[in-house]
């Protein structure tokens, strides 16, 4: 039977610790292990864990004296792991019925995959939750060679980490997450990844993600400068791999995906009306890669800034008849990942 250990950090989430630890234990048809994280928080954390850890064997709890931060927290679960496969779950997030088994159980039938991961559903307090899809291990699955991942990442990252199940031995032999790229280190790490093996996409919702208003990844417009800078240190980082050398005529498509992303980002402020903050954003866009000034995107968000806020918003309905546009297409300011 195939096994995961699931590593929870956890940092003022009590409140939702138990449904994530909830979740992985109830995995039918696989050998699961939970190692709850506990970066120093000052919440009841402790005695939530405590009462988890007491309830079920399965269960270890690790409470830091200080905080060590998500990135060093992190590598600590990951080298804690021994199980075939592991999943890095936030404790405010959940895993779907059998997803743990859906992904463990295609891993240990493909020795060739490195990784395997889904689309997620997201819940948001007060709002009425989605289905959950049934526990049935039968789904199907699409496997992704490195080139074609790698394609797949080009203007965003299309895995949220409660879907992703890696296995265990490649893990640890591509090491943790990089210090430095504190908020880019999950993208970073799938591809990695995928330079060493093909990756699997499951058909079936594998995780949860809860928003709420203290999510780690909860996203500011002011923010985004420094979110795009690190995507672009995060391509560096990977095509500097030695075993990247087979996709290295990739870097510079790679490279115009992120601008073209920035881009669209620019729509955010210039939609609030800091066309300063916009211009900003188009200048690095260009500074990631000039090519990008030859595109659609790019000429569309110039003519947007030449009218001005007030005027485009007047002339938007016009220009999209017009051009026969989806401005979605065109200004949406946030990718999101694989969400169902």
């Amino acid at each position: 039977m195939p096994s995961v250990d699931v590593i929870i950090p956890c940092y003022r989430y009590a409140d939702f610790l138990a449904e994530s630890v909830g979740s992985v234990l109830a995995t039918e048809e696989c050998d699961v292990r939970v190692l709850i994280l506990d970066d120093a928080s000052p919440d009841h954390t402790p005695d939530v864990a405590e009462a988890l850890r007491r309830a079920d064997s399965r269960v270890e709890y690790v409470r830091h004296a200080t905080n060590h931060g998500h990135i060093a927290t992190y590598n600590e679960g990951l080298a804690w792991a021994r199980a075939e496969c592991l999943l890095l779950l936030s404790a405010d997030d959940f895993v779907t019925p059998g997803a743990l088994s859906r992904a463990a159980h295609l891993l240990h039938e493909r020795q060739d995959l490195t990784m395997a991961y889904g689309p997620f559903l997201s819940v948001e307090e007060g709002r009425p939750r989605p289905a959950m899809p049934s526990a049935d291990r039968d789904a199907a699955h699409v496997v992704y060679d490195t080139r074609q991942f790698f394609a797949l990442n080009r203007v965003i990252n299309p895995i949220h980490t409660s879907t992703a199940v890696v296995r265990t031995a490649v893990q640890h032999r591509v090491g943790g997450y990089r210090p430095e790229l504190t908020h880019s280190g999950d993208q970073e790490m799938w591809l990695r990844l995928a330079l060493r093996g093909p990756v699997a996409r499951i058909d079936r919702p594998q995780g949860v993600w809860r928003q709420h208003g203290s999510n780690m990844s909860s996203y500011y417009y002011e923010e985004m400068l420094r979110d795009i800078d690190q995507r672009r240190r995060m391509f560096d980082s990977v095509f500097d791999d030695p075993e990247a050398a087979c996709i290295a005529d990739m870097k510079a498509e790679m490279r115009l995906g992120l601008a073209m992303s920035a881009v669209r980002h620019a729509s955010q402020p210039f939609d609030r009306g800091d066309v300063a903050g916009a211009r900003a954003m188009m200048a690095q866009a260009a500074g990631i890669s000039p090519a990008v000034r030859r595109t659609r995107v790019w000429w569309l968000q110039r003519a947007k800034m030449a009218m001005g806020p007030r005027a485009w918003q007047a002339m938007r309905p016009v220009i999209t008849r017009r051009l026969g546009l989806s401005l979605g297409r065109f200004v949406t300011p946030i990718e999101r990942p694989d969400a169902v």
